[in-house]
This record gives C-alpha cells, structure tokens and sequence, in this order.
C-alpha cells in the first residue's frame, strides 16, 4: 500500500514539474512515466485514468491549498475589522497561499504557481469550471471586498481590472517561482523584497485613475478625425483648369451653356437664376438690341 501511494506521488510530482517547464501540452505520458521512475509503463492511467485526470487532480491540489492559505489570511482580516484598504486584501491574495503550495513539494523546486499558469493560459475553461465546482467562495469574497473598499471605480472598469490582478498575480508569481527553482542568486529579485512589491504593484492596478478613454465601450465606434493636412482642399487657379482642358471638351461646354450657374445654389437664389434666364428669352430680340 505504501509502494502505491509513493508511486502515485512521484508520478503526480514529476508531472507537475514537467507541466511547469515546459507546458501541460508539450508533455506525453511516456515522459511523465519516464521521470516519475515508474516501472509499469501503465502506472499513469491505472492510478489516473489518464493525463487529463492527472491534470485535474493536480489542479485540485492546487485550488485547495491555495483555498486554505485564503481563508487563513481572510479569517485575520475579519477578525481584526475587515480589511482596511485594497492592499490589505491582495496581501492575502499574493502571501496567503505560500506556505500551503509550498508543501506539494518541499524537498525540490517549487512548481505549482508555474503549472497553474500553463493550465490557465492554455485552458481557461477547465480552470474557471474547476473553480466552480470547488465552490471557490472565498476567491470571491476576496474580490467583492475590492469592489466594496472601491465604489467609485465604475462596475465594468473594475470586472475588467479584478480580470487583469489575477492574470497579473499568476504571471508575476510564475517568474519568482522560476527564479527560485533555478536556486541562483540575481540582484534584481534580491535587491527588495519581490512579494511586497507584487503587492504595491497589483493595488495599483486597482486603483489607478480612470480616464475617460476607459469608459467608451469597446464595441462603439470611435470618431477619426483626418488630419489638417489631408482636410484642406486643393485650390487649382482658373488659368491651370482652362490649360489642362481639352480643345473639344472645352468647345462642347460652350455650346450646351452660354450662362455660368453656381455648382451648388441656395434655395433662395436658385428659383431667381432660371426666372431671369427664362424671362431674357422670351424679350423680343429687338428690346434687347436697344438696352
């Protein structure tokens, strides 16, 4: 019994790396075998049906831990008041879940945070359907407590940004983890503390200004206006349209209109141009020599 139980971890801890380093779809059960050190060749799908059970199963060990370390930090807050501001809430967000996610492999490299963003990035689906079937009520208390310390901030700006904090969270998450497994020191993660700044980082996410751009929707068509340049019409002088007219287009205009017209008359003056082109051809043409 405990041979298949130590089997079933190793197969379940060597996924979950290889899932993080390289993507649950770049990885075949073969390979997953193979790392695991398992000698039946068919441990996988005897213990999970197959890699899409491993990868459920895996997802739920991450869910309920991370879960736990949530209402750890929640209950904190409550019992002290509530939260008091944005930040107080994402410090949970972002340090709640460590230690918890930390014991699904506490003798290697971290690896979850990474396995969670290749599973999100690749099936939102699966996570968000995850998500609901664990009840996952205090992720959204977490969030409705934002909405509430920010009721300014208009509803469909802030379901955009709450959307925006978690792909933020689990990307920026998923880079310290790596820098973690790679077990090296770097300056740029040594210089402060990279968890704090997470959490100044993602409360100004939330709670930066609104500008009026933000509030058009998207679906609306938005306006353009040509530029100066390309508005100015082109003013041709006469002698350059005389010039560039042809001798027989031009003798033809002069037979079809001896009278020039405005190209666009007002309704006032246009009536008053063909009254007097109509009365000046029913003169006598004698009266006409006279004036």
């Amino acid at each position: 019994m405990e041979e298949s139980v130590e089997t079933r971890d190793r197969i379940k801890a060597a996924a979950r790396k290889l899932f993080a380093e390289r993507g649950v779809e770049a990885v075949t059960v073969r390979e997953i075998i193979a790392a695991a050190g398992a000698k039946n060749g068919g441990s996988l799908n005897y213990y999970f049906r197959s890699k899409e059970g491993l990868i459920q199963e895996l997802l739920s060990d991450v869910f309920r831990l991370s879960g736990e370390g949530w209402l750890d930090g929640l209950a904190a807050l409550e019992k002290s008041g509530g939260p008091k501001s944005v930040r107080d809430v994402i410090a949970v967000l972002v340090n709640g879940p460590t230690p918890y996610i930390r014991d699904l492999s506490p003798d290697s490299e971290p690896t979850a945070t990474r396995f969670l963003a290749s599973v999100l990035f690749t099936r939102r689906r699966e996570v968000r359907d995850m998500m609901e079937r664990m009840n996952y009520s205090v992720f959204r208390r977490l969030l409705g407590y934002i909405q509430q310390l920010r009721p300014d901030i208009p509803a469909p700006v802030m379901q955009q940004r709450l959307i925006f904090l978690a792909w933020y969270l689990v990307s920026a998450q998923s880079a310290h983890e790596a820098y973690l497994a790679q077990r090296r020191k770097s300056d740029i993660w040594a210089g402060a503390n990279p968890l704090e700044n997470l959490v100044d980082t993602a409360t100004g996410l939330i709670e930066a200004p609104v500008a009026e751009a933000s509030l058009v929707p998207a679906n609306e068509p938005r306006t353009r206006t040509a530029p100066a340049s390309s508005r100015k019409k082109k003013v041709v002088p006469a002698e350059t349209k005389t010039a560039r007219t042809k001798p027989r287009a031009r003798a033809a205009a002069r037979k079809r209109s001896p009278t020039l017209q405005s190209p666009d008359p007002t309704p006032e003056t246009a009536p008053q141009t063909a009254n007097t082109a109509s009365l000046r051809r029913s003169e006598p043409s004698g009266r006409r020599r006279q004036e």
